[in-house]
């Protein structure tokens, strides 16, 4: 892997339109949201404090596990410039910014409202399958939906949390909000 960044942002907001744009040029490897941030954040979980042998792993092997875990993702990988996606990136900035002292971030933006309603359409566009992003619950409102997505923990207050602490986090400058 030579060179890396990220794509992340909110949802419905563009970027699987993104990556298939940056695709076109042999250059770039970028796709859809992958597993990576989540493989990320389970390592550092378990390489925490509340896993008893943590004791034995020091940061700089935390450093390098981590670092090792995007090496071996992307081995296969013969493009000169990667670019990971997954809305989970803009939480990671400290630890992007050590792993990958050359590494950007773009996130993909949208008014909040908008995203939303695009949410909205596309459950009323599939009335007859309840969606994952409702556990499949079959009834609800438009205003208990917009609730649900919007709260901290949820598909978008999630991500607009993350990219307002990297919005104003100390690696800011590593940010380009493309909308």
């Amino acid at each position: 892997m030579k060179a890396i960044h990220f794509i992340s942002g909110l949802p419905r907001s563009g970027s699987t339109l993104l990556a298939a744009l940056l695709r076109q040029n042999p250059r770039f490897q970028a796709g859809m949201s992958g597993p990576l941030a989540g493989l990320f954040g389970a390592l550092l979980d378990e390489m925490s404090g509340r896993n008893e042998f943590s004791v034995f792993i020091d940061d700089a092997k935390r450093e390098r596990i981590l670092r090792g875990l995007f090496n071996d993702f992307y081995a296969d990988c013969t493009a000169e410039v990667t670019f990971d996606t997954n809305r989970g990136w803009c939480a990671w900035m400290p630890a992007i910014a050590r792993l990958f002292p050359d590494a950007k971030v773009i996130a993909c933006v949208l008014e909040l409202q908008w995203v939303v309603d695009s949410i909205e359409r596309l459950i009323q566009h599939n009335v007859f399958s309840p969606s994952s992003i409702f556990n499949y619950s079959a009834g609800g409102t438009v205003f208990s939906r917009a609730t649900s997505v919007v709260a901290p923990d949820g598909m978008v207050g999630g991500p607009y949390d993350a990219l307002r602490q990297a919005c104003y986090g100390a690696q800011r400058d590593r940010l380009l909000l493309l909308q």
